[in-house]
């Protein structure tokens, strides 16, 4: 497995973590910072590395104690961090951030980012950002940064920057620690569909080819042509998961963040990604095709059904009916109340339709929510632990047919139900589970995380 890795050029620790891990390499870390007492790290190595970085938040650190206990001021620091290096380099690396590509390959520079700054003024939710940040700029370093375009600055960190999660082990998935730019990485277009997955494990990118038959191109031109997902990372440990696969809903939300549209397959032929969406066991009474479930903007409580035409219907676009369709989310309902909206939901939903899939995602994770904080009963925690196996099957065959489809192929819900059967003393079947998991795990991260826990079970 080829893996292209890239190291940050600029990142920054999330300030929950800042007195627990490592500001260069991200890493647990004790050892504080002997002049703020804010920030840590983990040996002298890293302390000497991170030093011209971390010095304009280290005074401002020192000269307030308020400055302590600002939250999500992330964005503010990070763009102090990308002034002390573009003071020392540009914005030109002086050592080749790129590993395991060709030489020939061109690696981008700070100034081949965009930072959107005509439409970051236009989006509400970005300028908002942007006042936020811009005060906290001022609260931490004052006026140091008045003859300087923060603005472009902030726009190329909004929009070119990447989580960063360390992948320490299998169990506790990858913990969502900071954000960095990775300056070659952001070359790369999104695709609903891409040509490269995420197997990043520590603060460096890395990225292989999704084709195990193919390798890295040899040419800029072709090494451009790559696509990258944005809209998820795929290992993230999840609570309320989105979608593996593209909605009409989520690509609104990604164009208006990030200024482009996706121009993927099911993105582009949005009659096929409405229909796989949404499609009903209700039929039109004049093509016989499924009906399509679709948001009334009329009426928020209520959804429209109609049929799309794809066979050439007269009655193409036509409201044939209404229906109420039940929300579940994880409020404090009985879990019983949202088995009964899911039993009526599949009533209405074609059992392959992708929204019928989202909403058994939800509801297994619900189980495992009410077994984790709840202090339940034997008999109560066997009924839940049996209806979430049930329901995490489910989601294993039809992941199996819509993994063609998505960059994400759900390791965890595996290692869920193998626990699970775990937990009712079926070691068979949970032996092949988390056989199947570890198998799963590797195709991504080899052996670069602990997989301790998942064997001790085998």
């Amino acid at each position: 497995m080829t893996v292209f890795i890239e190291t940050p050029y600029i990142a920054a620790l999330k300030e929950s973590y800042l007195r627990s891990r490592c500001s260069a390499c991200f890493k647990p870390a004790t050892s504080q910072c002997a002049q703020c007492l804010t920030v840590v790290y983990c040996d002298s190595q890293c302390r000497v590395n991170d030093s011209l970085f971390h010095q304009l938040e280290c005074q401002a650190y020192k000269n307030s104690a308020d400055q302590h206990g600002v939250s999500d001021a992330v964005l503010a620091r990070m763009i102090a961090r990308v002034i002390s290096r573009l003071r020392i380099d540009g914005g030109e690396p002086e050592q080749d951030l790129c590993s395991n590509i060709s030489k020939l390959i061109h690696r981008r520079s700070w100034s081949d980012l965009l930072g959107h700054r005509d439409e970051v003024p236009r989006s509400e939710r970005h300028w908002n950002q942007w006042l936020i940040t811009k005060q906290q700029v001022k609260s931490f370093f004052g006026n140091q940064f008045d003859r300087i375009d923060l603005l472009e600055i902030f726009g190329k960190l909004l929009i070119n920057r990447f989580r960063v999660g360390i992948h320490e082990n299998v169990r506790d998935g990858r913990v969502a620690v900071g954000w960095a730019i990775y300056l070659t990485t952001s070359r790369f277009n999104h695709s609903c569909q891409p040509d490269l997955l995420q197997c990043s494990y520590d603060i460096n990118m890395r990225l292989k080819i999704a084709d195990s038959s193919k390798t890295f191109p040899e040419t800029t031109a072709e090494f451009n042509q790559l696509t990258l997902s944005y809209r998820h990372q795929n290992d993230f440990r999840l609570t309320y998961p989105c979608s593996y696969v593209p909605t009409r809903q989520q690509r609104r939300a990604f164009v208006s963040f990030f200024f482009f549209n996706c121009h993927c397959d099911l993105c582009a032929d949005d009659l096929r990604n409405r229909y796989a969406e949404s499609a009903t066991n209700r039929l039109c009474e004049r093509c016989g095709d499924s009906l399509v479930l679709q948001e009334n903007y009329d009426d928020s409580t209520e959804s429209i059904l109609t049929c799309l035409g794809r066979r050439k219907c007269l009655k193409t676009e036509e409201i044939v009916d209404c229906v109420t369709l039940p929300k579940i989310d994880n409020t404090e309902q009985s879990v019983d109340i949202y088995e009964e909206q899911l039993e009526n939901v599949e009533q209405l939903l074609h059992p392959e339709s992708i929204l019928l899939l989202q909403l058994r995602e939800k509801l297994f994770f619900i189980y495992q929510n009410r077994l984790n904080q709840f202090n339940l009963d034997k008999d109560q925690q066997l009924i839940y632990i049996n209806r979430a196996i049930q329901l995490g099957e489910q989601l294993i065959q039809v992941y199996n047919i819509y993994l063609k489809d998505s960059s994400v192929y759900p390791k965890i819900v595996v290692t869920d139900v193998a626990s699970l059967y775990e937990l009712i003393g079926k070691t068979e079947k949970a032996k092949v589970l988390y056989q199947e998991a570890i198998d799963l795990w590797q195709a991504d991260y080899d052996g670069h995380i602990d997989y301790r826990d998942l064997n001790m079970k085998l």
